[in-house]
């Protein structure tokens, strides 16, 4: 079934458009057409030689506009499909499905922008240069969004401070800097030898990351982790080091970009800074799922027998042949 209406536009629209380029030059016009009363015909409405008339001629029901705008593009328009969000459901539904029928007429090298909006303030924010901003990043999913959101905050970062975050695309470990909360001036490597499980976050505002705890435990069975919000947790056992990232499943879509992208970045600093190689990083959700067994062994010999053991429950493994239908007996 076809999705358009069959209106299409008559002869005096499609001149007054030909002809506006020409007639206007460098200024500003705007022409606002309408589908007819009885659904035959895109025709003429009103003509505005500035965006405030433009403004005042919208109202509450759909309307296609075609501005001019000389000192952008001399040769043609932008198209606009008004369709303010209280319009009847049967307008809003001939008025989409007659657009392109009227931009073929119109013809496609003469239209520039193609913005589909619903207030009018929409059309004076894209042509005072705001609003083809917004409509790039309506495109872009909620994670896009958010990761833009996040270079460009750490772009104003690196513009005003001189110390930034490891991330993904541009970071180098040896940029990243902590605000360590208990003002010592250790390396993180001598504070591990005095508090075996440290804590870090970052601070969403200055983005730095940070020490949100620091304890001495007796055993890895003894570790807790940030319940709401994700984090970056060392634990030494013994000899070894551990990585911990966890992101709980109530975590902000921004935090979670923003932990994920810079993990690599913290677990370099770790290795290239303060002379510290994890035995094993750890990826976990909420807290209840991390695996005791997998930070336990204290040294690279029970490490390493923990890992073969491992190895050996992995292929001794045996799994039963399923059983078919049980038979039926006969009478």
């Amino acid at each position: 079934m076809s999705n358009q209406s069959g209106i299409s536009a008559n002869e005096e629209l499609l001149n007054l458009l030909r002809a506006a380029p020409t007639e206007a030059g460098d200024s500003f016009v705007a022409v606002v057409a309408n589908i007819s009363p009885d659904s035959t015909v895109v025709e003429f409405t009103e003509k505005c030689s500035s965006l405030e008339a433009l403004l005042k001629a919208l109202s509450e029901s759909p309307a296609y506009v075609f501005v001019h705008n000389g000192a952008k593009n001399p040769n043609g328009h932008d198209f606009f499909s008004y369709v303010p969000d209280l319009a009847p459901v049967r307008a809003k539904m001939l008025y989409a499905s007659t657009k392109n029928t009227l931009l073929r007429q119109v013809g496609s090298n003469s239209v520039t922008e193609q913005p589909m909006v619903s207030e009018a303030q929409e059309i004076a924010d894209f042509v005072n240069g705001v609003y083809g901003k917004v409509t790039e990043a309506s495109l872009l999913t909620e994670s896009e969004k958010i990761g833009r959101e996040i270079n460009e905050e750490q772009r104003n970062m690196r513009a005003t401070q001189s110390h930034k975050l490891v991330s993904q695309s541009n970071g180098t470990p040896s940029a990243l800097s902590f605000s360590v909360n208990s003002g010592s001036s250790e390396s993180l490597k001598s504070l591990l030898a005095s508090n075996n499980l440290i804590t870090f976050v970052i601070n969403m505002n200055n983005e730095q990351v940070e020490i949100a705890n620091q304890k001495n435990i007796g055993s890895a069975s003894d570790i807790t982790l940030q319940p709401e919000h994700p984090s970056y947790t060392v634990y030494r056992n013994g000899d070894l080091y551990y990585f911990i990232y966890s992101c709980p499943s109530g975590s902000k879509v921004k935090e979670r970009m923003l932990y994920a992208s810079n993990k690599q970045g913290f677990v370099n600093y770790f290795s290239e800074q303060e002379g510290i190689t994890f035995t094993r990083i750890i990826e976990i959700g909420d807290a209840e799922e991390l695996d005791i067994s997998l930070i336990s062994s204290a040294n690279e010999t029970e490490h390493q027998q923990h890992e073969e053991a491992a190895r050996q429950t992995d292929g001794g493994r045996k799994f039963s042949r399923p059983k078919g239908p049980a038979r039926r007996r006969k009478a």
